[in-house]
């Protein structure tokens, strides 16, 4: 993981857990207060030191680039020279919404794979082959989409595991402007909105006998994945009613066979908009019956929101989480909902604290 507050998913998850922040003021963007008309400054949490000088797809690249270097540290990760470990591989990588990323009308997924993942596999020199690299631009739920079509990989044999990176930046100007005409940004004189940020967060889904073969410490394992879509609420309103978001931790819950009532950790991404607390209070309402009193995170209150990168760093969350014995429960929920109503739900179990021994050993050296 790269973030605002550590450029390693140990470090990064650490503060997190500890409950640090880095806002600052951004020098280059303003709001424009509509009582006074004074221009106002916008508080983000950006990469400082890191992502200056980089805009659209070339700042996705950059963040992505510095989560799989992150991830390529890992001892239980092969060098990228070995082309047999690679060429069983697949690659997917999770995208901002297109007119986030690009001044240019919806591209199709070929450009998008030209535009970002190829340049990125190439500059990590991974033979990860073309026809199994996918791109997925679709918000806050494509991780789950992501999860989904690597699972499936997986299932059917195709591959032998799946490398997914998740990349988004709120801080450039395409997203800053789009978000600013639709007055969801929190400034001095509008207290409810989101805090712009931007992160990377790389993961290896692989399956578990594959992995313990080859000598591997698994860090976590996927019980679940369910996605949905909320109704439409018409004229681009964001009102939903968190139906489709309380049956995919319903469904989540089910397959994962956690103990009911569940009262454990669920990481959400609210992010201080009304309309996603909204939401998930409906879905909560829909759920009294299968919970009780669940501690409920939000990474948001540590590096912002991070757009569609968002459940990714609530995944790596809830793996530190249950690697270094933080958690309530075992498994965690991690809950995502995007901007045009599509929701996601993961299930996810620790493998047991021999795992700490992993991070250790990567701290001290």
């Amino acid at each position: 993981m790269v973030s605002s507050v550590g450029r390693t998913a140990l470090a990064a998850c650490a503060a997190i857990h500890a409950r640090i922040s880095r806002p600052r003021k951004l020098r280059y963007f303003r709001s424009v207060d509509e009582e006074t008309q004074d221009a106002v400054g916008l508080t983000a949490h950006p990469l400082t030191g890191y992502t200056e000088g980089f805009d659209g797809v070339g700042r996705w690249r950059r963040l992505a680039l510095g989560a799989l270097e992150d991830l390529l540290r890992t001892p239980c990760v092969p060098k990228d020279a070995d082309s047999r470990f690679w060429g069983r591989t697949g690659m997917v990588g999770v995208l901002p919404v297109p007119e986030d990323l690009l001044p240019v009308p919806e591209p199709e997924s070929a450009s998008l794979l030209a535009l970002c993942l190829s340049p990125l596999r190439d500059e990590l020199g991974l033979d990860v082959a073309v026809e199994s690299m996918k791109a997925v631009a679709m918000g806050s739920a494509g991780l789950f989409v992501a999860l989904e079509m690597g699972l499936r990989w997986l299932d059917d044999g195709v591959l032998d595991r799946c490398l997914i990176v998740v990349a988004d930046s709120y801080l450039t100007p395409l997203p800053l402007l789009r978000l600013s005409r639709e007055r969801r940004l929190k400034w001095d004189g509008q207290p409810v909105g989101l805090m712009p940020g931007e992160a990377g967060v790389g993961f290896l889904l692989e399956r578990e006998t594959h992995a313990v073969r080859r000598g591997a410490s698994p860090l976590a394992r996927i019980l679940a994945v369910a996605t949905g879509r909320e109704s439409s609420p018409g004229s681009g309103a964001r009102h939903f009613s968190g139906v489709a978001l309380g049956s995919c931790v319903r469904d989540a819950l089910g397959r994962s066979a956690a103990p009911l009532p569940f009262s454990g950790d669920i990481h959400v991404d609210l992010n201080g908009e009304s309309w996603r607390s909204r939401q998930w209070g409906g879905a909560l309402a829909r759920l009294r019956d299968g919970l009780a009193e669940p501690r409920i995170h939000t990474v948001a209150s540590s590096v912002g929101d991070t757009g569609c990168a968002s459940a990714a760093l609530g995944l790596c969350q809830a793996v530190h989480g249950l690697c270094w014995g933080h958690a309530r429960s075992n498994p965690c929920l991690v809950v995502s909902s995007a901007d045009d109503g599509a929701v996601g739900c993961v299930a996810v179990q620790g493998m047991g604290a021999p795992i700490r021994a992993l991070f250790m050993g990567r701290r001290a050296g």
